[in-house]
């Protein structure tokens, strides 16, 4: 291993959205003991500075001050080639967009021919100046250091040295060797996890490294965090699927993000994009209960475009969800009839839960107009907020 990491109890955080319905709580402003308050998802509570670099802790990583860094990602895969084709300024206005809507990492690709043409001496090029220009917002980088590598001569010991070097200088990078190792665009050296551990293994021992989507082999998940793309399925399929990364994460003990997802889009394009916000806030909630970091994909996102539309939407929808959890879950991940011993629900889609031996989480996802929560015996119910799309109930164990 590169890096160690060490296991930490993460607080099982409340949550705080615009109300659907709730119920008594003992102050309206001070969170019950043992649970974190969170900022309301309309009013969000000022993004704290950034030390860096990070590093792992846990399940999650924290910064240089040893604050818990929060990973808000998007998807804008082409910053790094606006800077190599003199298009700096456009970059650097995204990047102060990506600021000011409180996203905290903006994932690049360092070598593309499909979307774009950017050569891996032109990425390399362009990445201090990426760095720099992140970094003085406050902002870190998924630096995906290898995408479109079929039919391309590349000596791969010599670009990934020099991507680290310079991703340990300046200090705000993750490094994600390739993206989708094992898909047809790629050389097929990357579909094999051992040739990316290789790799992986040439990168100086600070910047954290994942290797590529675990998706397309175990192996992928030997980096010092995991990414994952969660399987994209029509409707209301692809947000019950992240209810998978609950296992994941458990079995990995490691951060796992959650990298690209089905993203927004103009219109609905089934298995590929959804254009439905209620969507959206429903699988940033979940991917949060389930203890994945997360990361907004969409379309405009493959060329580093500020999302208009359906996709502005859809990204409040999901910033929305997120702030529905808070910032980090402890506890048990329960799923289907096991939900039962903590409540018995009814009217929405699907019921998940996580749950401590003191606090618990209900999450019901695309409740209707009537859904219902009744705690077992021993649980009071102390919080009731949902958004469209999710509706999340809080519950503490009764004093004895």
């Amino acid at each position: 291993m590169r890096v160690t990491v060490c296991c930490v109890l993460l607080v099982l955080s409340a949550a705080c959205g615009a109300p659907v319905e709730e119920s008594p709580a003992p102050t309206a402003q001070v969170a019950p003991a043992g649970l974190a308050p969170v900022a309301t998802a309309s009013t969000p509570a000022p993004a704290l500075a950034v030390t860096f670099p990070l590093r792992v802790e846990g399940t999650g990583f924290v910064d240089a001050a040893g604050k818990p860094f929060t990973w808000r990602g998007i998807t804008s895969f082409q910053l790094a080639e606006m800077i190599a084709h003199g298009r700096q300024q456009e970059a650097a206005a995204y990047l102060d967009w990506a600021k000011s809507e409180d996203l905290t990492v903006v994932r690049v690709l360092l070598t593309a021919q499909h979307l774009f043409e950017l050569t891996p001496e032109e990425g390399r090029k362009a990445l201090p100046r990426l760095l720099d220009l992140a970094k003085e917002r406050g902002l870190a980088v998924e630096v995906v250091a290898l995408a479109d590598t079929k039919d391309r001569t590349l000596d791969y010991d010599a670009h990934i040295r020099e991507v680290g070097r310079i991703a340990l200088e300046k200090g705000n990078a993750f490094i994600e060797i390739a993206n989708e190792p094992g898909h047809p665009t790629q050389d097929p050296k990357l579909h094999d996890a051992a040739f990316a551990k290789r790799l992986a293994d040439l990168l100086p021992e600070p910047l954290i490294v994942a290797l590529g989507s675990v998706e397309y082999g175990e192996g992928y998940a030997a980096g010092d965090y995991a990414t994952t793309h969660v399987a994209r399925g029509d409707g209301w399929d692809h947000v019950v699927e992240i209810a998978k990364g609950a296992g994941r994460v458990e079995a990995l003990n490691k951060p796992v993000v959650s990298d690209e997802p089905t993203g927004a889009g103009p219109k609905y394009d089934p298995g590929r994009r959804d254009n439905e916000p209620s969507r959206f806030a429903a699988a940033a909630a979940l991917t949060r209960l389930v203890g994945m970091a997360a990361t907004f994909h969409y379309e405009g996102g493959l060329y580093s475009r500020v999302p208009a539309g359906p996709e502005a939407a859809s990204l409040a929808a999901w910033k929305a969800g997120l702030a529905l959890v808070g910032e980090a879950t402890a506890g048990e991940f329960l799923q289907g009839a096991v939900v039962d011993r903590l409540a018995r629900t009814g009217g929405a889609r699907h019921v998940y839960a996580r749950a401590t031996a003191e606090d618990a989480l209900v999450l019901l996802i695309d409740p209707g107009s009537a859904p219902s929560v009744t705690w077992e015996a021993g649980w009071t119910e102390i919080r009731r907020k949902g958004i469209p799309g999710v509706l999340l109930v809080q519950a503490r164990r009764a004093e004895r």
